[in-house]
């Protein structure tokens, strides 16, 4: 009977004593059972598992279906407009991939998270040697309940898989004995994982110091290694093994580099405009920046320009005064978004939502008609506010990051730790409720049949509470003969809602005011959304009333539209049939429920025991545990954590509410590794086992 390793056919110790499962030999077959049974099961559940469509959520989940949409039917991102080059494509092309694939993106996406953790775990295993170890590191990543938290159709579904992917791509060639052949595709393989995980998610280089500090022991194993020979004159630029590892640095920066230059590329040919994602493009940075830096007005905390401050800005540059009437209209759009998470910032658009205000805004003066005309309007509102900042017409202070507002940084350092705090809490708690977004509104009936067609018809829950599907209204209007209303629908946080009006006969209306002409008077209106949301009523010249829904539901009622009439006779709530759900999904809803509790049983322990291991093996044996390359990975894991923690609370204690699941979701799995890894280096440098990996001393 054959001995196995996670992955590896054969795998023995240098001393040829076989690997063993705590006690017992383990063959092949249990091995590739355990695996292909545990991610069969776990594809089940996720498959019962329904998820949030919300594709009118035109910044989010929305503008990602319809960026794949359009990936998909081969008319690159769309057309243009101010969503085209908002996100990166990373997601969009996942999801293309998934429509051509016909697969529910539910199965897509729990068969991606399959892949990236047996993957990694494949990888890793190679230095481990141990099937107990490589086991409990597939189970723990795999069963995570982070992967069962975000289910919608947003970025965060496949981020942390690509984190590890990313990891343990770049692991392969700098660390396994493989051909030279294959090191190179491997090369390849982790520049193609790096630039896909760069397009997907704008704030990509906090991975960059980690892998650094990979790159940094690879170059140490070698020099380790041939230490005599090495101390030679000019031996370093000679040696053949750290010619190669240039060699296969070149070809993963090269292959990253050609996937950015091939999406400016992309966007040069359909947009006219060698761009990448345009809110980090120069002329708008400019304009975030010029915008952030003043002072005069007043500012606000988690605001990056007050209304006051507007007003002043709108006196001294035309460019940004054409934007008043989107930021002065009536409406306001986008005032008060972060008002629950930041009271501070109740009757201002906060710091997380102006960058995309404002582009809201240029677009409604025509300013999106291309990514040069785009371009070239910020360039011109940033170079009219530095000169008013230069001759003192307005009270600016320099600016060094773009989307952070002005801030106080002893007020933010004193916030910090707390922050961290709370994320290190939230990275310890395994609660498995969905995460959904109330403020999201559900959309009408044939885009959300057009995003099921696109997403090959996944379990999905349609409403979110405390939104009612289907509220009908019907009534009638008159004025004079046949004139007619125009019927708007806005949520709460001022977005468009889709719906559907209908004008109907109305022979009893003609027949009470004696008007032939107003024979279809009466209307009914069908829209997605909750008693919050505005019904707003206009009549040919103009005149405006705005309803609530709660206030439509008072039926029967009329009130004036000017000269006019409008009559509600009737309001109310449909049952949405497609919200219910089998009698397995909620058998499989209950298992998930009780899923984290067990696992805590696993994880917490293993956690514990995990970061004591890296102490240990840092502290005590760390001459042996910085050549031993489970050690090393263990220690970028550890150190990823680390950083995507610093970004999020950083973000989170100067410019918009980030410390959330979602944003921390690389975080968890990347502490899994840290943790499995530390023990599994421990048990090497401790003595315990010959250390095959580990890289050799000077001598």
């Amino acid at each position: 009977m054959k001995d196995a390793s996670f992955g590896v056919n054969e795998l023995r110790e240098p001393a040829g004593r076989a690997i063993q499962f705590v006690v017992l030999q383990t063959p092949n077959w249990v091995i590739s059972s355990y695996v292909v049974g545990s991610c069969v099961i776990y594809i089940i559940i996720m498959l019962h598992l329904p998820m949030q469509l919300k594709p009118f959520a035109v910044h989010d989940d929305g503008l990602f279906m319809n960026l794949g949409q359009s990936l998909a039917e081969g008319n690159w991102l769309g057309d243009f407009s101010q969503f085209t080059l908002m996100k990166g494509p990373g997601f969009p092309g996942f999801l293309a991939i998934n429509s051509w694939l016909g697969i529910p993106i539910s199965l897509g996406l729990a068969l991606f998270h399959c892949f990236t953790v047996i993957s990694f775990v494949n990888i890793c295993s190679r230095f481990i040697r141990n099937c107990s170890i490589s086991l409990i590191l597939f189970t723990l990543l795999l069963w995570h309940p982070i992967s069962f938290r975000i289910r919608s159709v947003s970025r965060e579904e496949i981020y942390g898989g690509q984190t590890l992917l990313v990891l343990g791509l770049v692991v392969w060639p700098l660390f396994c004995p493989v051909g030279t052949r294959y090191r190179r595709l491997y090369a390849a393989l982790a520049g193609a994982g790096l630039g896909w995980f760069w397009l997907t998610r704008e704030e990509g280089v906090w991975i960059v110091p980690g892998l650094g500090l990979m790159v940094f022991f690879a170059i140490f194993r070698l020099i380790d290694q041939q230490w005599d020979m090495l101390r030679h004159p000019n031996a370093l630029f000679k040696d053949r093994a750290l010619r190669g590892l240039a060699g296969i640095l070149t070809i993963t920066v090269g292959v990253f580099i050609s996937m950015q230059i091939g999406f400016y590329s992309a966007n040069g040919l359909a947009y006219g405009k060698f761009v990448g994602v345009d809110v980090k493009e120069k002329n708008f940075q400019r304009a975030l920046r010029a915008i952030d830096s003043v002072r005069s007005g007043g500012t606000k905390p988690f605001v990056s320009i007050t209304h006051a401050a507007m007003q002043r800005v709108e006196s001294v540059s035309p460019a940004f005064a054409s934007l008043a009437p989107f930021f002065d209209g009536p409406r306001k759009p986008w005032v008060n978004m972060g008002c629950r998470y930041r009271p501070g910032s109740c009757g201002e658009i906060g710091a997380g939502w102006f960058l995309w205000a404002l582009r809201d805004a240029a677009a409604s003066t025509g300013q999106y008609s291309s990514p040069s005309a785009a371009s070239a309007f910020f360039g011109r509102l940033a170079d009219e506010i530095s000169a008013a900042c230069n001759d003192g017409k307005l009270e600016c202070k320099p600016q060094l990051v773009a989307e952070m507002p002005p801030v106080k940084w002893p007020d933010v350092i004193r916030q910090m730790l707390p922050r961290y705090a709370d994320a290190f809490r939230l990275l310890l708690s395994l609660h498995n409720r969905p995460m959904y977004h109330h403020y999201w509104i559900p959309s009408s009936e044939f885009a959300l049949a057009r995003a099921l067609r696109f997403l090959n018809y996944p379990l999905y829950s349609p409403s979110i509470k405390p939104y009612r599907p289907n509220d009908t209204i019907s009534g009638w209007y008159y004025r004079s003969k046949a004139d007619w209303i125009t019927v708007e629908v806005r949520s709460p946080s001022d977005h468009a809602v889709s719906f559907n009006l209908e004008r109907r006969s109305s022979p009893d209306i003609a027949q009470y005011f004696q008007d032939k002409e107003a024979s279809n008077q009466r209307f009914s209106l069908t829209t997605l959304c909750n008693d919050n949301c505005e019904v707003v009523f206009r009549n040919s010249e103009g005149a405006m009333v705005s309803k609530t829904i709660k206030e439509l539901r008072a039926s029967p009622f009329g009130f004036d539209l000017e000269k006019g009439q409008v009559y509600i006779d009737q309001a109310g709530s449909a049952t949405d049939p497609t919200s219910k759900v089998s009698p397995l999904d909620r058998f499989f809803k209950r298992i998930l429920a009780a899923a984290p509790i067990y696992y805590k049983w696993i994880y917490l322990p293993i956690l514990a025991v995990g970061f004591i291991a890296f102490l240990v093996s840092a502290l005590v044996y760390w001459k042996r545990a910085v050549r031993n390359v489970c050690f090393v990975i263990a220690l970028v894991s550890w150190v990823l954590v680390l950083e995507r923690v610093a970004l999020i609370v950083l973000i989170d204690t100067t410019s918009f509410p980030a410390l959330f699941v979602r944003y921390l979701a690389p975080a968890y799995l990347l502490m899994v590794s840290g943790a499995v890894l530390s023990i599994a280096a421990l048990r090497q440098v401790s003595g315990q086992m010959s250390i095959p990996n580990s890289l050799p001393g000077r001598r």
